[in-house]
């Protein structure tokens, strides 16, 4: 039974980005697992960013543990078992000088790897864990389209964790790729191949709109002006294929990369 590892920076990330294809090989007999590496829960006292999207997500003073909830619901739809790593989302986190990573007007200040000096390697080691327990056949992550810090630091650390005898792609992230035509640098700058537009079943792009529907407490960030996000995802994804099928779009790594 082939085994499907996707390895996603945040509750969601996952089956915004690819969830009609994690539906699609569940279906076809394999193993899907999704690790979502920013899952950790954490403790007061947050920042007042962090309060503010607490109080967006209408979830109580201790939301992490109902998102994973949600996020149970949802991938149980698609046949994937779900896997909530310990790390801290960005907005939880500090610097090595004390101060919040992220905070109202965006980031702090100019965000600097130095600032969370042990952070890769402690991410790059939870994906080889994973790894090593799952022995899958294909990875999928991030490809960071959009550049936040924590897709960067999921899919840099996939590449640091995964040898290259296992085939790894990168999903195109969604929504932002809705709201920017830019690659990240590091698809430009090579190590990726051409992209490919993997077309999914319409029963496929249901479940995967099912299961999106189920971030119930992330709907109002996602979608603020709550726009019927299925329209906006229909056109992107049947601009992917010639013949108008919808289809999620993935790079492939180039064997060698490490």
């Amino acid at each position: 039974m082939p085994q499907i590892l996707a390895v996603s920076p945040h509750l969601d990330d996952a089956v915004l980005s690819a969830g009609a294809r994690l539906f699609e090989l569940a279906g076809q007999g394999a193993t899907v697992t999704v690790t979502t590496l920013f899952a950790g829960v954490p403790t007061p006292p947050h920042s007042t960013l962090a309060e503010l999207f607490h109080a967006e997500w209408q979830l109580g003073d201790a939301p992490v543990p109902l998102r994973h909830l949600e996020d149970h619901k949802a991938l149980g739809l698609l046949g994937a078992e779900p896997v909530h790593g310990p790390f801290l989302d960005v907005i939880y986190r500090t610097g090595k000088d004390g101060s919040w990573l992220m905070d109202l007007g965006g980031t702090s200040r100019e965000y600097d790897t130095d600032d969370e000096p042990e952070l890769a390697a402690r991410l790059a080691d939870a994906v080889t864990a994973q790894v090593a327990e799952r022995q899958p056949d294909l990875v999928l992550t991030c490809a960071a389209v959009g550049e936040h810090i924590d897709h960067r630091r999921t899919r840099d650390a996939v590449l640091a964790a995964v040898g290259a005898d296992v085939p790894v792609q990168c999903w195109e992230d969604l929504p932002y790729a809705h709201q920017t035509a830019e690659r990240p640098y590091l698809l430009r700058t090579g190590g990726f191949g051409t992209a490919v537009a993997e077309p999914a079943s319409d029963d496929a792009w249901e479940a995967k709109y099912r299961a999106i529907e189920e971030y119930r407490s992330q709907h109002s960030m996602l979608w603020p002006s709550g726009e019927a996000f299925r329209l906006s995802f229909d056109r992107h994804a049947a601009a992917h294929t010639r013949s108008g099928r919808r289809a999620e779009l993935f790079w492939p790594v180039r064997p060698g990369r490490n």
